[in-house]
């Protein structure tokens, strides 16, 4: 890990950060400014992983470096982690750049308009929470929705980085991934994140859900960036073979998506609640109660948004399958689930045409 201040003579601290992610991309990045500093900050949004204003508290300075090494256990192979800690940005949508510009350019523009663009593209939204939960903005306590976020950040602040720092811009990954599509899986993120809107969340997690839910696959996004040919060797050994992705990738690599995801936002300083989650959710922990913990409840959505998609494929499927007997527990419930997966399938197609 390394800590640098952005003031420093002859080289700022973006500079020092730029060459330490060229050079030793596994090196946790974390910088130190100034309120004051805001603007020449900007510049580091791609490099940096988690941002700490100065002065900083000597407290808050452990936690975060403790937080981002507890994430590391996550990924236990080293080349892997440097992957994963080399990535400032990751591949968005096309339109999602464009409709930001449109948007933002607009005078009489909203905060709710933003926070739909935002919320439409999980890749967006990860940077966007990344930079609002970060300990340079000052908040007392975590950022779990985006309309939150973008009100906290505000229209200035999201103008500089589209406009000045260039970010959320569509790029391609490295080449096409047979068997992957970018835009089903930003789709199959949202239609994941309404149906968990539906769920018994209890407790505090349900602030969080649909962030989790929009997130989950985050970490398939960081495959087809920089390594698509295992990607592309597991969704081929997965369909042949009809076993679940997660399965293959951790014979394979040892890691699955859920991990890698999980540890790339976890160096980005997302809320505990929200990383586990991620990780978790091929693998939830079963608890009996009238309500569902954060990580059941992503496993829950996308089961149903899976299955959904797959019935409008073939509406011949059936739907006493697989998913009946994992959610035994709550058969009273799924039908009505599986009207509202049914529901957030058809109204995201409708949308996207």
């Amino acid at each position: 890990m390394i800590v640098t201040d952005m003031r420093m003579p002859n080289m700022d601290g973006a500079r020092v950060l730029e060459l330490v992610r060229q050079r030793h991309p596994g090196m946790i990045r974390i910088m130190l400014s100034g309120q004051c500093e805001m603007e020449a900050a900007m510049r580091a949004v791609p490099v940096a992983h988690q941002f700490l204003s100065k002065p900083c508290d000597p407290e808050k300075l452990r936690s975060v470096i403790g937080n981002c090494f507890a994430c590391a256990s996550m990924v236990t192979d080293f080349a892997t982690r440097g992957v994963i800690a080399g990535i400032g940005e990751l591949p968005g949508l096309p339109g999602t750049h464009a409709a930001l510009v449109s948007a933002l350019n607009d005078p009489k523009a909203s905060l709710e308009r933003v926070s739909t663009i935002v919320e439409g593209d999980m890749a967006v939204a990860a940077k966007v929470l990344q930079l609002v939960n970060s300990a340079f903005f000052g908040l007392t306590s975590e950022v779990t929705t985006i309309s939150r976020a973008v009100a906290y950040l505000g229209l200035d602040v999201l103008q500089q980085l589209v406009f000045k720092v260039e970010l959320f811009r569509s790029f391609p990954c490295e080449r096409p991934v047979a068997g992957f599509s970018l835009e089903e899986i930003h789709r199959h993120s949202r239609c994941v994140a309404a149906i968990t809107a539906l769920l018994p969340v209890g407790g505090q997690d349900s602030a969080a859900v649909s962030i989790a839910a929009l997130l989950h696959d985050v970490g398939k996004l960081v495959l087809a960036m920089r390594q698509p040919e295992p990607l592309e060797r597991a969704l081929e050994a997965s369909v042949r073979e009809h076993r679940p992705l997660y399965s293959i990738e951790e014979e394979m690599t040892g890691a699955t998506h859920a991990e890698i995801g999980a540890y790339l936002l976890g160096l980005w300083g997302l809320p505990p609640a929200v990383i586990a989650a991620v990780s978790r959710h091929h693998q939830p922990i079963y608890e009996s109660g009238d309500t569902i913990d954060l990580g059941l409840a992503v496993h829950i959505a996308d089961l149903l948004a899976h299955e959904a998609e797959q019935r409008l494929q073939d509406p011949s499927i059936a739907s006493e399958n697989s998913v009946d007997l994992e959610l035994r527990a709550w058969s009273a419930m799924l039908p009505k689930w599986r009207q509202s997966a049914d529901q957030a399938v058809h109204r995201d197609r409708c949308a996207a045409h």
